[in-house]
């Protein structure tokens, strides 16, 4: 993907890249898809200017973003966006060829970030987008949108579809409908075994070599292999799974779930107790989290544990991190944020898997990501029909709609909270999961991909799931009041998403 011609200019922002600590206020020029200048670095001075995102110009002048500030942030925006565009624009010319811009550039485009923050596009290495086979709850466009409306511009899809994602064919149908979608560079993991039955290796070889988005991106047809929404239980055939990831150079990502041990909506505690259920204990997942880290010492395969939720867990991974192991790991929002006390407000739209926990839990989540011990944030985002949740605690599915709510909550939660300052956040959500899955993004820097974010940390807002792009709307945090509302999503040079 990349920006027609006369390029992209983002004005008036607060610009950090989580590698080099850059925060400064300034302008980035965008070109080719690419990042030609930022502040420090040929930018402009910029500065902090009125709250909001304003201006998306068109091709031969500009036209305002929906719901985009007045005043002078966007009038100002408006009419500068205007006269860049035309001829005799001196001042906004002088501006642009400042941050980097060729002075007087035909069909220059403008933002005005009106001093929300410009960060590198986040990073989601865990969502559910339905399709194919369940396109009631989510399907590949719908999903991006979410994604874009959420700040993403890369994200990688679990294969328990239907058909599984367990060859090349499924897989390719899957890429061809996300370049079609155009909103985020999609990536896919796929499945370890046939149909994800647990019984016969999945067509490994084939889609590892596949010419997908993910080969031109990270030099191998699928991110990683995982049989996500469930454990492979049969250890002699995940050490064959392991043995085979290394020798092509992907990681494992494990669902950690010792079935024998779960089955129950919510996990044991006091809200299971008020329900008069059993519970699933912390041990379901910490009992596979030490086998599977055991088998990556032995094998030496990269092991990626996903959606980490129980203190047991964070230790094994702080563990095994301490003794040089190849493993990382990956939390959700919900679990750093909420507790199984949420299951008895929302009931089946706070029922995830693995369930959420106790208060020590959440806490014990928190530290490892400010440790370093979960490497990641992934939201998780597996959307739901209305029908399906609202069939009771009991018989709903697992999961919750996550891509429009991963920031604000992340931000509201960990920095306003002071648990973790914005830098770290970022890197969370952006940087880190680019360097696990080898992917060249999560930086702002001058000839790096032009996937950028623009966040309004300030304003405040109220989460309302009637306003998804995600045919979810399976959340429990509508309602909450938050901060961090994306404004603007730029994917290759590309607004995918201005609001």
């Amino acid at each position: 993907m990349s920006v027609g011609g006369g390029g992209l200019l983002i004005k008036n922002g607060r610009v950090i890249d989580p590698e080099t600590g850059m925060d400064r206020a300034g302008d980035i020029y965008i070109e080719g898809g690419l990042i030609m200048s930022v502040p420090g670095a040929g930018g402009g001075a910029g500065g902090a200017g009125a709250a909001g995102a304003t201006a998306v110009p068109g091709a031969g002048g500009a036209t305002a973003v929906p719901g985009a500030a007045g005043g002078a942030g966007g009038t100002g925006a408006v009419a500068g966006a205007r006269a860049v565009a035309g001829a005799g624009a001196d001042a906004d010319a002088e501006a642009a060829a400042g941050a980097g811009a060729p002075k007087g550039a035909a069909g220059m485009r403008i933002i005005d970030a009106g001093g929300a923050i410009v960060v590198p596009g986040l990073i989601d290495l865990h969502v559910h987008f339905r399709e194919p086979g369940f396109c009631h709850k989510e399907d590949i466009h719908s999903g991006s949108q979410a994604a874009a409306r959420g700040g993403y511009t890369t994200v990688c899809c679990m294969p328990n579809t239907r058909p599984a994602v367990d060859c090349a064919e499924v897989l390719s149908l899957i890429d061809a409908k996300g370049r079609d979608a155009g909103k985020v560079n999609l990536l896919v993991a796929g499945a370890m075994t046939v149909g994800q039955a647990g019984a016969e290796l999945s067509d490994i070889d084939a889609m590892a070599e596949a010419a997908t988005r993910c080969m031109e991106l990270c030099g191998r047809g699928i991110l990683a292999l995982t049989e996500d929404g469930k454990t492979l239980s049969d250890e002699a055939l995940m050490r064959r799974v392991a043995a085979r990831a290394k020798g092509l150079g992907l990681m494992i990502m494990d669902h950690a779930e010792n079935r024998n041990l779960s089955g129950d909506p919510v996990s044991t505690g006091e809200a299971s107790r008020l329900l008069g259920m059993g519970g699933v204990p912390a041990e379901a997942e910490a009992d596979i989290v030490r086998r599977d880290i055991k088998i990556a010492e032995e094998i030496g395969c990269r092991m990626h544990i996903q959606h980490v939720s129980a203190k047991e867990s964070v230790a094994l991974i702080r563990e095994a991190k301490v003794a040089g192991l190849p493993v990382t790991a990956e939390t959700a929002p919900h679990y750093f944020a909420l507790t199984d006390r949420a299951v008895l407000v929302s009931g089946a739209n706070a029922k995830m898997n693995p369930p959420l926990r106790a208060e020590e839990d959440r806490l014990a989540v928190i530290e490892g990501l400010c440790d370093g011990s979960i490497d990641i944030i992934a939201t998780d985002h597996a959307p739901h029909g209305w029908a399906e949740k609202a069939a009771g605690i009991e018989k709903a599915p697992f999961g919750i709609s996550g891509l429009e709510t991963g920031f604000a909550v992340s931000y509201t939660t960990l920095v306003l909270g002071g648990y973790m300052g914005l830098r770290k956040l970022l890197a969370r959500m952006s940087l880190r999961p680019a360097m696990l899955a080898g992917l060249p993004r999560g930086r702002i820097a001058a000839g790096a991909a032009a996937d950028i974010a623009i966040i309004d940390i300030d304003e405040a807002y109220r989460i309302d799931s009637r306003d998804f792009a995600s045919k979810g709307r399976n959340t429990p945090f509508s309602g909450m009041e938050a901060r961090g509302r994306v404004k603007a999503t730029i994917c290759g040079g590309v607004v995918t998403y201005a609001g």
